[in-house]
């Protein structure tokens, strides 16, 4: 678990990260509500957040990638970060579990399975840990590589 001086440190690294790219920012850290061993950290007031994000995330996972070897170096233990910057992460999730919820919903009023395609993996393990908490429908993976479809199933 992560200390106190531990936060301090990884506050310190990050906006070091980010001064190197020219960029002074301000973040929010908390613990996340579900896994308690995972940082979430919002980078804040990024002059070029787009850049930073990239298309679809990717230049952000590579951040948070980057800097998470980094922070096990320097603190010598694991650090769980999930990193967003304005919210960018947060709201993508939001909307895969909006999207989730209305296929439930829709699933649950028809009896008949609903199949979700063109979902990242990370977007497919949203999705079914969103469902996972309703006792109505059930959510399954099938197929291989980028035929990977997620189906949504009424329980019997």
């Amino acid at each position: 678990m992560l200390n106190e001086k531990d936060l301090k440190r990884i506050e310190e690294r990050i906006k070091e990260f980010f001064k190197k790219a020219d960029q002074e920012i301000e973040l929010e850290m908390s613990f996340n509500e579900e896994e308690k061993n995972v940082l979430e950290i919002n980078i804040c007031k990024l002059d070029d957040a787009k850049m930073f994000i990239g298309r679809q995330g990717i230049v952000l996972s590579h951040i948070q990638l980057l800097l998470r070897k980094m922070l096990k170096k320097d603190l010598d233990k694991d650090v769980y970060l999930f990193l967003d910057i304005d919210n960018y992460r947060k709201d993508k999730i939001n909307g895969y579990k909006s999207i989730a919820n209305s296929a439930a919903e829709e699933v649950s009023i028809t009896g008949q399975q609903k199949i979700l395609s063109h979902l990242s993996s990370y977007a497919r393990r949203i999705i079914h840990l969103e469902l996972a908490k309703r006792d109505d429908v059930k959510t399954e993976s099938i197929g291989e590589g980028e035929e990977r479809k997620l189906v949504i199933k009424p329980k019997l």
